[in-house]
Formats: C-alpha cells, sequence, structure tokens
C-alpha cells in the first residue's frame, strides 16, 4: 500500500496521518516538509541532516556534490563516509580541497556517477531527478552500461527502472528533469532504502576495435536473503538491509487504529506512521459507497470502526447499504460535517477497517522551552467525548502537553488539534488558517455566512464567546477554518480599547424626542451624544463596540464578556438619587478595592479581576453640583487607587459604593476596559498620558481655513512619536508655553478641543514622578544603568532605567528619535536631558536627550525675510502661494514639506521674487491626497490639507 498521499490531501496529512516518536529528528520547518516518514528516517540514520539553524530546508535544490555525499552515506555509512578524501583531484572542477571531494572520488571509482565531457563534475550546479536516480539505480546494483543509462537517451531507460522498483513512490507528480529538492532526495533515498538489490552474472569486457563492449552477464538478478536479517519484511536481499543492519521496518497499528509502519534505529523509535487510506471521507457516509468506491466484489458484514483509536460498533460494508456509518443503530453522533473518516481495505482478506478521527480546536496557553523536549500547552475550546458521544473527557495537565518545536507557536494562537483516546494524549497540532469579515447571517447549528461567502460548521466548533445565539449579524469576527475548510472556531474581531464606549443614557424613537439616540462615554473620556440605526434602550448601562457610518448615524454592540460589580443602573438627577451625590451610576459594591501597586481588583466581595499594561479605565468623578468629569488612564500601574474605605482615617469610615462595568478578555480575568464610577471613594491621582514637546521643532504660529491659531510641534504622547498642534490661546490654568522653542516641556493629562488642538496641560504630578533635569548623559556598567548630571561619568549620578521605559533623542532640529536599548546610548556631557523617575518603583520611566550643537547658528538661514501672512491651494499638480507683505523685487525662498508622523520631510524649496505689498505664485509639486503639508516662508508657516 502506498505510504503517501496525494498533494490534495496534504493537509490531512499534517494533521492526522503522522505520529512521531521522539526518536524523530523535530526540525524548525517541519509543517512545511511533504514527506514526513522520508525525511524523518532518512535523517535519523544521518543520511542527510538538517541545517545548524534547526531547518530541513525541504524545498531547496540539491546539487551534485551534496548527492554524491548522500550515495556515500547511504553506502558507507555516515560514519565511515565522513573519512572519505581525495589525493589527487577526481575531475578538474574538484579540488582536493572541495568539501565534496572524497565523495565524488568514490561515486566515481565505483562507477556510480559521470563527470562531463569536458573533464568536469560541476559539483554546484543542480541536480536533475533522472541523474540521482541513476546514481540510486547504480548504488542498487545496476550496470549502467548493461541497462542502457548511456548514450542519447539514457533517461528513458534510468526512469523505466526506478519507477519499476518503486523510487519515485510518494510523488505522484515526479517530473525527471526537474532540479531534485532535498526532501526529494529524500523521499527517492527512502525509497531506496526498501528497493531489492541486484547483482548480474559473470561478465566480460573485451576491446573489439578499440571500442570496450560487455559480453555475457546482461540481466541484472536480485540479491538473495543470504545471512543478513529481513528487517524490511519482504523477499531476498533490500539496500537497508545490507548497509544498515541495524534499521527494523513493522507493520503494526498506530494510536488511531490505522495500518501504519513502525521504524526503529538501533532499537530507538523514530516513528509510526500510518498507510495512506484507500479512501478518506470529511462526513457521514454511507456504507454502500464505501463499498462502491472500494470497487469490491464481497461484503464484509462485521467491518471494524474505531473512534478516536478505541473501537466502536462494527458495521457492514456492503452493496447498497443506505446505512451510515454513524446512524442511530451504530456509532450514533460520532460523524458529522468536519469528521475524517480513513478507510483501510486489506483486498487480500476482504477486510475493511474504518478510522473517524475527530479535529478539535483549541489555544496555545503556554509553551515550555527550557527542557529537553520542549512543548506547547493547548487549551481545548472543543467539548472531546469518549465513543458514546456523551461522556467529555478532561484535556489537562500533562494531556494538554504536546512536544514539539516551540518557535513554531505563540501564546493565544488558535490551533487544530487530534486527540486519541486509546493513548489519552493529543497527537498533532498545527496552527488554524482565519478569515475575518462582517457577519452576514447564520442557520443555527449549520452554517453561516461571513463577506458574502458561506461556511459548514464543522463537528466540533466553538465558540470563544459561548453560545452562537450571542452572534450578531453586521459586526465582525473572526473564524477558524478546519483543514476541509470548514467553520471550526468563531471569535469576535479583536477590538483596542479605543473602540469600546460605555452607554450611559439611551432614548427610542418612540419618545417625546422622536428618534434614537444615546449618550455615549468614549475611551478617551469625551461624552457624546449621538443618532443610532436602532432603538438601543436594552444597552444602556453596558459596553459596548460602535461603528459611524458616513453620516454620523451609529450602530452598537454588546462587547463580550460584560460583567457588573452589582445591580447598576444609571442614576437619575433627582430628588432620590442625586448625581452629585451618587455619580452617574448607583447600586455598586461597598467593598471595591483597586491598587495601582499591584493588578488584583477586588471588585466586589468574592470576585478578583486583574488589569495589565494594556487595561483601560475610564473614571468618573461628579462634584457636588452635578458636574461629571471622565479621566482616562491606560494601565493598571498608571490608574489611580479607588478605594470604598478611605484608609487615611482611623477607624477607617466607609464612605461610598464603588460601580464597576468592565469587560474581561474571553474566559479569562484580565480587564480590557473598565468603567468606573468613583464619585465619594476614596481616590488617589492615577498617572495619566505624558506628553513631551520638542522646542526646537515649533514652527511659527499658524493660521488655517478656519481661523485656529496653533504651533505645530513635534511630539511623544504616551509612547507614540507624533505631531501636536498647540493652541495659541491655552486654557486658564495650563501649564504648556505655547510657541515656545527654547525649552522642552513634558506635561500630562493633556485636553483637545474639537479641532484637535492641545488646550490645556497639567504639571507632572510629584506623587507619580520626580522630574530629574540637568546636563550630562553618561553610559554606565550595567544593563539598566545610565548616569545624569556631572562633567564625568563619575561625577554623575547613577539612576536604574525600568525595563519598559520609554526614552528618546532629539536631535538639534527637534526631530524624535525612539531609543529601544538603554545600551544604545552614547554618552554626551552636552546634552541636556528630561527625566521621570517612578516614584513607586524608583526607576526611570520616561528619558528625553536633547543633542546640543554648539556649532549651530540658531534662526540662520532666514534671510532677513519678514512677512505679514502667508496662504497656500493645492490643485492638479500645482500649489499656489500668496504672500502677504512682500516688497517689490525681494526673493522669497518658500519650502514645501510633507507632515510626517513626528517630524516635517521637505519637498521642494522655490524662490518667489516679491511683488509691492502681496505676491502670488505657482510651485509645482505632486502632493497626495489625504496628507498634510506645511507651506512656510521665513517666520510665515500655513497648513495645507489635501
Amino acid at each position: 500500500m502506498k505510504k503517501f498521499l496525494s498533494l490534495v490531501l496534504a493537509l490531512v496529512m499534517t494533521m492526522s496521518l503522522v505520529t512521531v516518536s521522539a526518536g524523530a529528528k523535530d526540525f524548525s520547518d517541519d509543517g512545511s516538509i511533504t514527506y514526513k516518514e522520508a525525511v524523518d528516517v532518512i535523517s535519523g540514520i544521518g543520511v542527510v541532516d538538517g541545517y545548524s539553524g534547526g531547518d530541513f530546508k525541504p524545498t531547496e535544490v540539491l546539487t551534485r556534490g551534496a548527492a554524491a555525499k548522500i550515495i556515500c552515506n547511504l553506502i558507507l555509512g555516515p560514519t565511515t563516509a565522513s573519512y572519505l578524501s581525495a589525493d589527487t583531484a577526481p575531475f578538474k572542477d574538484v579540488p582536493v580541497t572541495n568539501v565534496f571531494a572524497g565523495y565524488i572520488t568514490y561515486c566515481s571509482q565505483q562507477g556510480i556517477i559521470n563527470g562531463y565531457a569536458d573533464g568536469t563534475f560541476r559539483p554546484t550546479a543542480t541536480l536533475s531527478g533522472n541523474a540521482f536516480m541513476k546514481m540510486l539505480l547504480g548504488a542498487l546494483g545496476y550496470d549502467s552500461a548493461i541497462e542502457g543509462y548511456t548514450g542519447a537517451n539514457w533517461t528513458v531507460a534510468v526512469i523505466k527502472q526506478a519507477a519499476g522498483i518503486g523510487l519515485d513512490d510518494g510523488n505522484d507528480e515526479f517530473v525527471g528533469s526537474k532540479a531534485v529538492t532535498r526532501e526529494e532526495a529524500a523521499l527517492y533515498a527512502f525509497n531506496m532504502l526498501q528497493a531489492t538489490m541486484v547483482e548480474y552474472d559473470a561478465k566480460t569486457s573485451v576491446d573489439i576495435n578499440g571500442a570496450t563492449v560487455t559480453i555475457a552477464g546482461d540481466k541484472a538478478k536480485e540479491v538473495a536473503q543470504g545471512s543478513y536479517d529481513n528487517n524490511m519484511h519482504k523477499p531476498n536481499l533490500q539496500f537497508a538491509e545490507r548497509y544498515f543492519d541495524k534499521l527494523d521496518k513493522t507493520e503494526t497499528t498506530d494510536d488511531f487504529a490505522r495500518p501504519a509502519t513502525k521504524w526503529t534505529f538501533k532499537g530507538d523509535k523514530i516513528g509510526t506512521y500510518a498507510d495512506a487510506a484507500d479512501v478518506t471521507y470529511t462526513s457521514n457516509v454511507k456504507l454502500g459507497d464505501i463499498y462502491s468506491d472500494l470497487d469490491m466484489s464481497e461484503k464484509d458484514k462485521n467491518a471494524e470502526v474505531y473512534y478516536n483509536g478505541v473501537e466502536a460498533d462494527d458495521v457492514a460494508v456492503s452493496k447498497g447499504n443506505t446505512v451510515k456509518v454513524s446512524s442511530s443503530s451504530a456509532n450514533n453522533k460520532l460523524v458529522a460535517d468536519g469528521s475524517t473518516v480513513e478507510v483501510f481495505y486489506d483486498e487480500d482478506n476482504n477486510d475493511v477497517t474504518i478510522c473517524i478521527i475527530d479535529t478539535y480546536v483549541g489555544t496555545i496557553s503556554s509553551k515550555e522551552e527550557k527542557v529537553s523536549d520542549p512543548y506547547v500547552v493547548v487549551n481545548s475550546e472543543s467539548l472531546v467525548t469518549e465513543k458514546d458521544a456523551s461522556t467529555s473527557v478532561s484535556i489537562s495537565g500533562s494531556k494538554a502537553r504536546f512536544e514539539t518545536n516551540t518557535d513554531n507557536f505563540e501564546e493565544d494562537d488558535v490551533v487544530l488539534f487530534t486527540y486519541s483516546q486509546s493513548a489519552d494524549e493529543i497527537k498533532s497540532v498545527v496552527k488554524a488558517e482565519s478569515v475575518e469579515g462582517t457577519l452576514d447571517k447564520y442557520t443555527l447549528g449549520k452554517n453561516l455566512t461571513l463577506a458574502d461567502t458561506e461556511y459548514k460548521y464543522s463537528k466540533n466548533i466553538a465558540f470563544s464567546f459561548g453560545s452562537e445565539t450571542s452572534m450578531t449579524t453586521k459586526s465582525d469576527y473572526v473564524i477558524y477554518l478546519d483543514t476541509n475548510g470548514m467553520v471550526i472556531y468563531v471569535d469576535e474581531q479583536e477590538f483596542d480599547a479605543s473602540q469600546y464606549a460605555y452607554v450611559l443614557y439611551t432614548q427610542s424613537s418612540n419618545s417625546r424626542f422622536g428618534k434614537d439616540q444615546v449618550q455615549l462615554v468614549m475611551s478617551d473620556g469625551s461624552v457624546k451624544t449621538v443618532d443610532t440605526d436602532d432603538d438601543y434602550t436594552s444597552l444602556e448601562g453596558t459596553i459596548v463596540y460602535y461603528r459611524a457610518d458616513d453620516k454620523g448615524e451609529y450602530a452598537l454592540r454588546q462587547a463580550a464578556n460584560v460583567h457588573k460589580n452589582g445591580s447598576i443602573v444609571t442614576t437619575e438627577d433627582d430628588r432620590t438619587y442625586l448625581i452629585s451625590t451618587n455619580g452617574v451610576l448607583r447600586n455598586g459594591a461597598t467593598d471595591f478595592d483597586m491598587k495601582n501597586t499591584r493588578a488584583a481588583i477586588t471588585t466586589k466581595t468574592g470576585t478578583t479581576v486583574y488589569g495589565n499594561s494594556e487595561t483601560v479605565f475610564v473614571v468618573a468623578e461628579s462634584d457636588a453640583r452635578g458636574k461629571t468629569d471622565y479621566s482616562v488612564y491606560k494601565g493598571i500601574k498608571n490608574a489611580p487607587t479607588i478605594m470604598s474605605d478611605d484608609p487615611t482615617t482611623s477607624p477607617t469610615v466607609e464612605t461610598k459604593a464603588v460601580e464597576m462595568v468592565y469587560t474581561t478578555s474571553g474566559s479569562s480575568d484580565v480587564v480590557t476596559f473598565a468603567f468606573i464610577d468613583a464619585t465619594g471613594a476614596y481616590v488617589t491621582n492615577g498617572k495619566r498620558d505624558v506628553v513631551f514637546l520638542a522646542a526646537e521643532s515649533a514652527t511659527k504660529m499658524i493660521t488655517d481655513g478656519d481661523n485656529n491659531q496653533y504651533y505645530l510641534y513635534n511630539a511623544v504622547v504616551d509612547d507614540e512619536i507624533t505631531t501636536v498642534k498647540v493652541k495659541a490661546a491655552q486654557d486658564a490654568g495650563s501649564v504648556v508655553l505655547a510657541g515656545n522653542d527654547t525649552v522642552n516641556q513634558v506635561v500630562t493629562n493633556a485636553d483637545y478641543n474639537n479641532k484637535g488642538l492641545l488646550t490645556s496641560a497639567d504639571a507632572i504630578s510629584t506623587s507619580d514622578y520626580t522630574t530629574l533635569t540637568g546636563t550630562g548623559v553618561w553610559k554606565l556598567s550595567g544593563s539598566y544603568s545610565i548616569g545624569l548630571g556631572g562633567t564625568t561619568a563619575s561625577a554623575s549620578v547613577r539612576y536604574t532605567v525600568a525595563s519598559d521605559a520609554k526614552m528618546y533623542y532629539i536631535d538639534t532640529d527637534g526631530v524624535i528619535t525612539k531609543i529601544d536599548d538603554v545600551k544604545n546610548i552614547s554618552s554626551d556631557s552636552t546634552a541636556t536631558y528630561i527625566g521621570l523617575l517612578d516614584v513607586t518603583d524608583g526607576d526611570i520611566a520616561y528619558l528625553f536627550i536633547q543633542e546640543v550643537d554648539n556649532g549651530k547658528q540658531e534662526g540662520a538661514g532666514s534671510s532677513g525675510v519678514v512677512l505679514s501672512g502667508i496662504s497656500a491651494s493645492y490643485s492638479s499638480g500645482t500649489v499656489t502661494v500668496t504672500l502677504t507683505g512682500t516688497n517689490a523685487g525681494q526673493v522669497y525662498p518658500v519650502t514645501i514639506s510633507l507632515v510626517n508622523g513626528g517630524t516635517l520631510v521637505k519637498l521642494t524649496t522655490a524662490n518667489v521674487t516679491g511683488a509691492a505689498t502681496t505676491t502670488t505664485a505657482t510651485i509645482s509639486a505632486a502632493l497626495s491626497a489625504g496628507s498634510t503639508y506645511m507651506v512656510t516662508c521665513g517666520d510665515q508657516s500655513f497648513v495645507l490639507g489635501v
């Protein structure tokens, strides 16, 4: 029976045909190896090996020199072959120093390989499949001269002989003229191990008129078994029995009860490999169809059926039988869409074996790399059952481990796995393919349509959000497919916290206002009242995803895994429940406890959840007048401490219930987004986003088309290099110096208006950070150490830098560059710095290093240009610029730059000759739609949106 499936079943083979033990080599690119059994055996006996990086590179082509090495390893064994050398160059292009010289010399002497007519061997040239087959036939004992492997038509004789003895078995698409790949070479060598050796009767060579002619012994005959062990279990002597007598092949069954071959070498198991099924199905099938597909002439009334390796109910495979493999009378509920049903037929004994193998879905919960046999841990999302289809099997503990190359997986990967109940272990794990899109419709228990494509449900489908009925159309999902293209896992499309909102109030079109509206608290702390496409009164008081159309109308969907710490409802501002004292929510928990020094959050008695660096907290606090402020914090370390009980009073006084509505990641207890009403509770200040403004990048005051006046700065907002528009007239209380181009500024709690202009910000809180400023930055020994201040390193103050510190260089033009590692900081006695020292951890959390060019003439290059105004427009590759306050005959340099991330990228500069008072000129420039540009001249700038 053939051992390899055709390419159309390659995916199924990857999932379940191979059961490999620790004896097989585990290459990092195992998943891309088609001929797994061949590669395992050939590498297991040392004939072909992988690369130093741990990969096998199966599709890399084989060179002629490497092929000679394989032949020598096969005939002499890897150890003996490694000692081969050449005293003289075997060919003129193969010096004795060539790494393959010894192998080429040996093969040439044995008549296995030949060179070219010009006296070369061309060791680095690729090798065709025909040429490699010729080498293998020579190693088996076939004589080139006798068999006709020479002359113009040598390939015909080679292909006929090689195919006749099965050297190309397993590659249904063998093309002898193509260069052979490494895995193809392994396949053909593997087949040769099991091929029978040949010899000839005594042959004589005579010289007739200068030509050598072989007479007698012109027919190859198989070599008798002799004294060699019959390890291949075939008549006469196979190649492996002569040259690899410790390699043993045993017919057996695998852990799914399929006919299989077990390979061992020197007593160590290489692996067990299932035979290719005679027919394979991916859903329930009639027994009469199996009879027809196997071309049977006699029924098997007691065909054995196995489910995940455990014997189930026998069935009758007979002509015209309309009963299916799984029916109410036998193997009930064991087969459905997505099941793999492999059928094996022993024609000699008229025995049919049916093996049902289920594919399940799970996620990688962890991986262990620092052990002798690395493994991943699979968290099953599917329900795994025994053969009764009802008794569940727990895939946990050691049963959830699968030994593999862990580089192929990451935590939280969605994977497909098979499980053998007979072995009680996972047998294969591969990453699942996914499709993203909007859900158009679904039919309960049958299928769904995503992005206009219908997908059937696989038998063991699972939903990350618990129930299929929780799906909503017009919402976005990620579906994962089994190897048959059926849906086996459905997950909500990942949203970052910016796509969440809390529904504070709702009204329907049936209200006195006559339309559907909601009031949302957005993830940035802003409050919006928006029109909606439906009545969402049922979503009041919960967290939603939202999407707005081009008309500004919002569609809402309740977020997955929403929890509350009480019977929370919206507070009505009336005499019974005042917002000024209760906040916008009520009926929360009076034992709420969240500290920014720890991850655990006690939402109420008996319930603990956890925040991490990605958790977004929106905290509401109402004042005595009923005005509510919404503050946003990212990361538990930056969030405020919030407690129902005030720990500063003695005895402790209970202050106020705290309401928390939050989402968690999947079924975990890690909070992704939380809306907290902390009105009246004990609250300390949390750490807000840090904003850095690079002084050297400040533009002159800009007036845009809407008469907004601002300065543009290169900036860092928390951990993102960007640009910030700083409103010229800051709000009262703001510490930002708008237009300041001499001193870098670091602020927090930045507020922006609806035009995207920064309107106010606060100074860095001393309860969060100690601000360090000065001159001199010094590289010190130690992975996370740096010296600040002083004229030398020894005179500086040593500080520890946090492993996740945010560090940046700012050059003399105000261009900001991120520093990925403290080791990349160079000592600079003239550089100035601003550092933020975390008062809790004592480590530097932020560091901004300003380069200083003492030779730079600041302001040079303006050429005394003074204008009173500038404006610009763009159309079809032309920028029209209007300068106000110009002098006739004076030259005005106009520069056009692209506003790109954290800097300005200069595109072109044109000299414009001024006219009296006002000058209009055109400049050729190809600008991109959707981008923003800066047009500058002298001390004037204009922002041009295209």
